[in-house]
């Protein structure tokens, strides 16, 4: 029997006009049209009146959907769909960054009865992250993103042979606020670092933390395609702000004094605040693999999988092995060797796709008993479908006239 799920996302602009990866996590279960009938609908505007009328199978709730909890205007934004909670079907949350106000996610999930979530993180962070919710819900293991069937041929064609390539070393990061930790510092510390020991080394680097300077689209594959390696690190953070309580201090301090250093802030804030290892690998680390680019990254488990020194040349936390780290980047051939190696394990092994993330995500949805009440249902489903595909639905409003022309092209 097909499913009927309803996808709840949460974006300012059109889903076709957002990022690649974001568009491609929001949209996995169109990997499975054949098992599934989805509605994508964006909550930024709260729900269209419909959803209400349309028995689904079960919701996910997206992570640009949960990521609202950070907003200042969450609670009223969350009151006037507490409605969801009531309905009588699967629920599955696919949280990211789930550190950043853990307890008001914990509370959020537990009081719409969440029964499946799908974690970033170990079963050790589990009860850290939810208290609440642990024990009673079911926790599923996943990545942060995945790779798409298809993108693999349509990418290598734009790749050259690392020796052939511009740059040795690249790399694009943001700095981050200091309430994700010494992590969150790490990531653009990194490039200021690499950079200069290249410089000394010979080494060609495009490596900038600017903003001005991000990449958007297919031009980011175009940019790892451009360099021998990328360096980088886990995403995450070495911090718990279970309630925004950190991120306020820290803002408060900060506004007493704008050029306050993190080692500042590390001095003003309680012991063992910046001691938690909330670490996971990067959809940016799959990218690469993508691009057949060898990855110089900092030591880490990667979520078990990427495997130092067969995917990638591990680096020190403290760099004290950075001038040996610049000698191997030197190595062409090992690079091409460890570059092939990752792409041939993790790519063609066929286990981080999003067709594999949707068939989790499908298991965690229950088949129901075929009624008639259900029968009815469904063809107000494939109504709301269609309009949604047209680009109608996507902020969540439908014209009457769309619904008219919508049923014209069905029937």
């Amino acid at each position: 029997m097909t499913k009927k799920i309803l996808v709840l996302y949460r974006l300012s602009h059109p889903l076709p006009a957002a990022r690649v990866a974001i568009r491609q996590h929001i949209q996995a279960l169109s990997q499975l049209e054949d098992r599934c009938e989805v509605i994508y609908a964006n909550a930024v505007l709260g729900m269209p009146a419909w959803v209400r009328r349309v028995r689904f199978d079960g919701i996910v709730l997206h992570t640009t959907f949960l990521g609202m909890r950070w907003s200042p205007s969450f609670r009223e934004w969350k009151e006037g769909l507490d409605w969801i909670g009531s309905l009588d079907c699967a629920k599955v949350a696919l949280p990211q960054d789930e550190y950043d106000h853990s307890a008001v996610l914990d509370s959020w999930l537990a009081q719409w009865g969440v029964q499946t979530v799908f974690s970033c993180f170990g079963e050790e962070m589990w009860p850290i992250l939810y208290p609440t919710l642990h024990g009673k819900a079911r926790f599923v293991p996943c990545l942060t993103g995945y790779l798409l069937d298809g993108d693999a041929e349509r990418i290598a064609a734009k790749c050259r042979p690392l020796s052939e390539r511009p740059f040795d070393i690249v790399y694009r990061a943001s700095k981050l606020p200091y309430w994700f930790g010494s992590h969150g510092q790490l990531k653009h510390e990194i490039a200021g670092i690499v950079r200069e020991a290249a410089g000394r080394a010979g080494l060609r680097c495009d490596i900038s933390t600017r903003p001005e300077d991000t990449i958007m689209g297919d031009r980011w594959f175009d940019f790892l395609a451009s360099g021998r390696v990328v360096i980088g690190c886990e995403s995450g953070s070495s911090v718990l702000d279970r309630d925004g309580g950190i991120m306020k201090a820290i803002e408060a301090m900060e506004a007493a004094n704008p050029s306050l250093a993190f080692a500042d802030v590390h001095k003003a804030m309680p012991e063992g605040w910046d001691d938690y290892r909330f670490f996971a690998i990067s959809p940016r680390h799959l990218e690469v693999v993508l691009t057949k680019t060898a990855q110089v990254l900092v030591e880490g488990s990667y979520s078990g999988v990427l495997e130092a020194d067969r995917h990638f040349i591990p680096l020190r936390r403290d760099f004290s092995n950075l001038q040996e780290v610049m000698e191997r980047v030197k190595d062409t051939a090992a690079l091409a060797e460890m570059a092939e190696r990752a792409y041939e394990d993790i790519l063609l092994g066929g286990k981080y796709t999003y067709r594999k993330f949707a068939e989790e995500i499908l298991t965690a949805v229950p088949d129901r008993p075929l009624d008639r009440e259900y029968r009815r249902a469904g063809s107000g489903l494939f109504l709301e479908k269609a309009l949604s595909l047209r680009g109608m639905a996507v902020d969540g409003i439908v014209s009457a006239r769309d619904r008219i022309m919508a049923l014209k092209r069905i029937h």
